[in-house]
């Protein structure tokens, strides 16, 4: 049975198929898609005087570039390879003020309680960028007062008119409810006695050039056993780019949010 996609087997397995975490097509993006928002908005949160923290923070891409401007930054992901590419990266690029600790903070790893590997009162940005909600669990006790939490929450491409004419592996499953993040989160932060400061929705073309980068997408994360191979998928794709594809390509939607919480002062 196929791996739940962005599921803890499934991350795992990931590591065994790529170096680091990162989208491995090729596709044509507006500006302003959500994930580049998220880059920017974090941008405009740093000081050099504040410790920060990151979430799920992969192979550090993010919590180096937070290391220029920030006073310290704390970085942790559950996955080895990736904590091992981030120090290696760290060490190569001279940079001394993060560190990445390998550290799995779901309940599930601490008895039932979220723990983030950190002292109380430790950060004043807390950022994490598709990762999962458990963390915020914990981000009361290490936030300092007046501290700023951002996140950047995925969400799967809404089914398409054409879904039903793809190969049947290929194929995804949708959220019922396109605003199911929002309630989600306030409810997450409500626990902790946090209240939702900022929401952002993004929901923008995605656009596929040819069916190859299509399948790319598509067979992301999985293996050959799991998914046809593009030979015997290439029928179907090319009739559905022929009736379905613009000028520029087969388009899926793309949906981001981004949300903002802030810790009270006293």
């Amino acid at each position: 049975m196929p791996l739940a996609p962005q599921s803890p087997l499934w991350y795992d397995r990931l590591t065994t198929l790529q170096k680091g975490y990162y989208y491995p097509w090729r596709s044509m993006l507006p500006v302003w898609h959500g994930e580049d928002v998220f880059r920017n908005l974090v941008a405009l949160h740093l000081q050099a005087n504040l410790d920060v923290l990151e979430v799920a923070c992969a192979q550090g891409e993010l919590a180096l570039e937070m290391a220029a401007t920030a006073r310290s930054v704390v970085a942790y992901d559950r996955m080895a390879d990736y904590i091992r590419l981030a120090q290696e990266a760290a060490q190569e690029r001279g940079i001394h003020n993060v560190s990445f600790l390998l550290h799995d903070s779901s309940t599930q790893a601490n008895g039932g309680q979220a723990l983030i590997p950190a002292p109380d009162g430790s950060f004043d940005l807390l950022v994490c960028s598709k990762g999962p909600f458990h963390w915020i669990e914990d981000s009361r006790r290490v936030a300092r007062p007046g501290a700023t939490l951002l996140m950047l929450v995925p969400d799967t491409a809404p089914l398409t008119p054409w879904h039903g004419l793809l190969p049947e592996a290929l194929r995804w499953q949708a959220f019922d409810d396109p605003n199911w993040a929002y309630p989600a989160i306030e409810e997450r932060l409500g626990a902790v006695q946090l209240n939702l400061h900022s929401w952002w929705s993004f929901d923008v073309p995605e656009i596929f050039a040819t069916p190859e980068d299509f399948y790319i997408w598509r067979a992301w994360g999985t293996t050959p056993d799991e998914v046809p191979t593009y030979i015997d998928a290439a029928s179907d794709l090319e009739r559905i780019f022929e009736k379905y594809a613009g000028s520029q390509g087969l388009e899926i939607r793309r949906r981001r949010y981004i949300w903002k919480a802030i810790v009270a002062n006293g």
